[in-house]
């Protein structure tokens, strides 16, 4: 009951090191999955593709950071592919790009995701220096000196709206799901090779561990996990993140506000979490027509102030979740725009038609996974480090079908009950503060 689409944050940062291009999948089929003695996740989806995708996913996202060390999650996933103990980075960039393999790493609060792109006939290779990249990091100090130009722009070019959501996170939990997904710009540099090592080291391991291989069998899926030489065990806290709700904000200037506004959800995985992921496309995602008008419940609800840009949006995570509306607005037209919002969300209501559009869209985003190949195979990942489970988009669709308008409501009327949280970057000047709404 849980999908990419339905269960991970808004905006996801995504690091890539990226070596060659390849074609996406397309069709469906069965996905077969089991769990090793060594409680390492297998699954597989053997869909014919000429193009075979592996991800290897560990519980080593931005929640488990200390406090003491954060932003290493941000240098971790940013370092992947540099030098390990049997190769350099020029190397494996160069064995990539010659069998025409693509390698990125990415990462979210939850999890950090290596994935590799091969076609058939290379794939053996191309997974050897996967392998390579994930078990034998080392993480050298002048390399990850040579690699802090390429954070501080990863930093710079961030938009508002990305800060926004992260600044919700950080006011809605404090720690853990707080953690930023960035590291701070006083902090690069000074992050250690040492504090990178010993992070990997307590998170990067077989019982953290989901391989996900999506155009091959699941025995492929067996022999890349076999090959991996991890930490048998992983010391990272695995404490659970408690909703606290609060407000934080960031002037950036310049002509427009963005604001995320959200209460409590759903952890992934459940009924309610997946009600909720019907709930926020129902809110509406703006027009769906090129220079056509909005006629969401939400933009409705909003009226008539210029302007601007409104969408629902539910994240998942394994033990907590947040409903809410992430809007873009000229900053005159804030203080309107937002209170309108905040209104909208304490009394939320939709209608059967509403709710109807937005699981046709729901099931439209989690069908278009099977062909986007990189996204289902890292989907597919999430899906089983947070249920232990792994269904297909097929499945997840006839899953969405099941729900009924009544869970729908109940659901909204659940999450809007709880505390509210915001967010808020841009030009603030007019932007009323939470407690206004």
């Amino acid at each position: 009951m849980s999908s990419k689409a339905l269960a991970v944050p808004l905006i996801r940062h995504v690091a890539t090191r990226g070596y060659a291009h390849a074609a996406p999948a397309v069709s469906e089929a069965r996905v077969k999955s089991n769990v090793l003695p060594n409680k390492t996740l297998i699954a597989a989806v053997d869909n014919g593709s000429p193009i075979t995708r592996v991800t290897i996913a560990f519980k080593a996202g931005t929640r488990y950071e200390p406090q003491t060390e954060l932003g290493v999650a941000h240098v971790l996933r940013s370092a992947a592919g540099l030098s390990t103990k049997n190769a350099s980075g020029f190397i494996i960039s160069r064995k990539l790009s010659q069998i025409g393999a693509s390698f990125s790493a990415s990462g979210d609060r939850e999890f950090i995701y290596y994935t590799l792109e091969a076609t058939q006939e290379n794939l053996d290779v191309a997974l050897e220096y996967l392998n390579n990249i994930v078990s034998n990091q080392e993480f050298r100090p002048w390399e990850l000196s040579d690699n802090v130009p390429r954070m501080k722009y990863e930093i710079a070019a961030l938009s508002p709206q990305v800060r926004a959501v992260d600044l919700l996170h950080k006011a809605a939990y404090r720690r853990g799901l707080g953690n930023s997904l960035f590291v701070s710009p006083k902090r690069i540099g000074n992050i250690s090779s040492e504090s990178v090592q010993h992070f990997a080291g307590s998170t990067l391991s077989p019982s953290r561990c989901a391989i996900v291989v999506v155009g091959n069998n699941q025995e492929k899926a067996s022999i890349v996990a076999q090959a991996l030489q991890l930490p048998s065990s992983g010391q990272a806290s695995n404490e659970q993140s408690t909703y606290y709700g609060g407000e934080l904000r960031k002037e950036m200037g310049g002509d427009l506000a963005h604001v995320a506004i959200a209460a409590q959800g759903a952890p992934a995985g459940s009924k309610q979490s997946l009600a909720l992921a019907i709930a926020a496309k129902a809110l509406g995602n703006g027009p769906v027509t090129k220079w056509g008008s909005d006629n969401s419940p939400l933009a409705k609800a909003i009226g008539n102030v210029g302007p601007f840009a409104a969408a629902g949006f539910n994240v998942s995570y394994s033990d907590n979740g947040l409903f809410g509306v992430m809007l873009s607005v000229a900053k005159d037209e804030a203080n309107s725009a937002v209170k309108a919002v905040g209104q909208f969300l304490k009394n939320p209501s939709l209608s059967a038609d509403a709710i109807k559009a937005g699981k046709n869209q729901l099931k439209l985003q989690v069908l278009s996974e099977a062909d986007q190949g990189s996204t289902l195979v890292e989907s597919l990942a999430a899906q089983g480090l947070y249920t232990g489970v792994v269904k297909s988009p097929v499945e997840l669709a006839a899953e969405i079908e099941q729900i009924s308008n009544n869970d729908v409501s109940q659901a909204l009327s659940n999450a809007t009950r709880n505390k509210m949280s915001m967010g808020a970057a841009g030009n603030l000047a007019f932007v009323p503060y939470l407690d206004e709404l």
